[in-house]
């Protein structure tokens, strides 16, 4: 078996370490083109894909075309593997419904197309029907709905969608392949293997004209007001240091302002800034995740133990305290001169 990889690449995401140990990735659905017969070639393949949200998750609404040439007048059979996929799917063959037959029918432990190739499979993933195609021209269409992939940890849930094209070997030919998936002013594509689309009316649009790849895979976000947009840039840290310059502007004012008015009622200003403003960058620190949830209207995401952070708090309040006694022994020099 020279390749798998389509089939387990959702199933085995590694376990990676961040905070509480958990998986940070939610596996979506294995999908691919249709499995085909050498006598056969494939003209172009329409794909039109519509996210929707549903519950927690959000679904891809497959609508796939195939235009198919056979040699001959033939009844072939044809499949495609689905892990994870709805079971309402609707298959036509020419306009007219072709039943979804029993993949029971098919070795469930392996779909051999060749001496060489062979894919491991459960029967239960197979969807196997059988065309009958006449000499000349035909249509196949495949609707089906395939969940997404995605992660559970930071903000922005980033979503992949993968595709497979590896079946398309096992056709005569394989043709160009158009892509459309709208984006409904809410989804926008982050990255895919196939390059940026060409966006137009709100729908982001791919050609391939050449199969070099096995996979297509799309990693899509929902779209950030400006708000969120510069808050996820910042990140809570880069919130809390703008605060921590902020504040230390307004301490190093109060210690100048002491020396310089001689007033005595802000003795205690140095001591009490260093004690207090490394305390204010953490309420800052953490209270920033809470913040920039409420800018993308959702509640608490999940961050890992982010609370060990206050470990460093010690280290902070040194490296603090250490640069503002060095200011206050300067500006006592300066203002006893």
């Amino acid at each position: 078996m020279r390749k798998i990889r389509f089939l387990i690449a959702l199933l085995l995401f590694p376990i990676l370490s961040f905070g509480n140990m958990a998986q940070p990735w939610i596996s979506g659905s294995t999908h691919s083109t249709l499995y085909g017969a050498k006598n056969c070639r494939v003209i172009k393949e329409n794909i039109n894909i519509d996210l929707a949200e549903y519950e927690d998750s959000t679904i891809a609404k497959f609508k796939i075309k195939y235009l198919i040439h056979s040699d001959v007048d033939q009844t072939i059979p044809l499949l495609f593997i689905g892990i994870g996929l709805d079971k309402n799917q609707i298959v036509f063959v020419n306009n007219i419904a072709s039943q979804i037959l029993d993949s029971k029918l098919i070795n469930a432990s392996a779909v051999k197309f060749s001496d060489t190739d062979s894919i491991a499979a459960n029967s239960e993933d197979l969807i196997y029907f059988k065309a009958p195609l006449h000499k000349g021209e035909n249509i196949i269409t495949v609707e089906y709905q395939a969940v997404l992939g995605f992660n559970r940890y930071g903000f922005v849930k980033m979503q992949t969608l993968e595709y497979s094209l590896y079946p398309s070997r096992f056709w005569k030919s394989f043709g160009t392949i158009n892509i459309e998936m709208p984006l409904q002013s809410k989804y926008k594509i982050v990255s895919s293997n196939i390059g940026d689309p060409e966006i137009e009316n709100d729908i982001a649009k791919w050609q391939i004209t050449s199969i070099n790849i096995d996979d297509i895979e799309f990693i899509i976000t929902e779209k950030t007001n400006f708000v969120a947009t510069i808050l996820l840039f910042l990140q809570p840290f880069g919130i809390a240091v703008l605060l921590l310059i902020l504040m230390f502007f307004l301490h190093l004012k109060l210690i100048r302002k002491k020396y310089e008015q001689k007033n005595r009622s802000l003795k205690y200003a140095l001591s009490l800034g260093i004690a207090i403003i490394p305390i204010l960058f953490y309420v800052v620190y953490y209270s920033s995740y809470s913040l920039i949830d409420f800018s993308l209207g959702q509640e608490s995401s999940k961050h890992g133990y982010v609370f060990l952070y206050v470990v460093t708090y010690p280290i902070v309040v040194l490296c603090y305290g250490i640069l503002m006694y060095g200011i206050d022994k300067n500006l006592k020099s300066k203002y006893k001169e």
